[in-house]
């Protein structure tokens, strides 16, 4: 397993889950999401989606460790892969957070 492919895999994990929910319009406002109750329950299930690949990534990174200190795991740059992607999704995951709450913040922030 690559560095360059871990991240790949990552970028259409996370990169594109969020521009193809804004591109079918969840927050755009478009015929495809109708009533903010479906705005809201698409929303939520892509940042539950993403919640749930970064917490799949970390616990493979777990295991790999355990493995690697078993002797299963032969070869320590497999290791560093996974830790590097666990790493990588806990970092897209923090960014998506951080601008949730940025732009939830301007919102607020606005006057009327």
């Amino acid at each position: 397993m690559e560095l360059t492919n871990a991240v790949s895999a990552l970028n259409s994990d996370y990169v594109y889950k969020v521009k193809d929910a804004m591109k079918a319009g969840v927050l755009g406002g478009t015929a495809a999401a109708k009533t903010s109750g479906d705005a809201f329950s698409a929303v939520y299930s892509s940042v539950s989606s993403l919640l749930g690949s970064t917490n799949d990534y970390i616990e493979k990174a777990q295991q790999a460790e355990v493995d690697f200190a078993l002797g299963n795991i032969k070869n320590p740059h497999e290791l560093g892969v996974y830790q590097q992607q666990a790493n990588i999704a806990l970092q897209y995951t923090v960014a998506i957070r951080d601008k949730a709450l940025e732009s939830y913040n301007t919102i607020m922030n606005m006057s009327i």
